[in-house]
């Protein structure tokens, strides 16, 4: 799918006859990089993108840089609108001495082995 819209944003701005260069490698090669970059987003994300990168510059096909830009812009203005977590404050531990440690550790049934006690 994320060929499919590097072959759409190429058709869509055919200024260096797409048609034309039709399997070739050096097109191969482009849709090749064009997925490796972008494999990682959801293709939800990428087709906005590139919508995003049109749109901010209609008169320049997006390369995947591009599309990897606006991604990443739309993603942090979207952390950045998001209410902030309220930051609690960590609980304050109370230290206990080794006797409650040690009673603790009878009522729930553990029974640590030293060295030297039969098992």
């Amino acid at each position: 799918m994320l060929a499919m819209e590097c072959e759409y944003l190429a058709k869509k701005f055919d200024r260096f006859g797409w048609e034309r260069e039709r399997n070739t490698p050096a097109q191969d090669r482009q849709k090749l990089d064009f997925m490796d970059a972008l494999q990682d987003f959801p293709l939800s994300e990428v087709q906005a993108a590139c919508r995003a990168a049109v749109l901010a510059n209609p008169n320049r096909m997006p390369n995947e840089g591009h599309v990897r830009a606006e991604i990443l812009r739309a993603r942090s203005s979207r952390v950045a609108a998001a209410p902030a977590a309220a930051s609690q404050p960590e609980p304050k531990r109370k230290r206990i001495d080794g006797a409650r440690a040690s009673e603790i550790m009878r009522e729930i049934g553990f029974t640590p082995h030293r060295m030297g006690d039969p098992s």
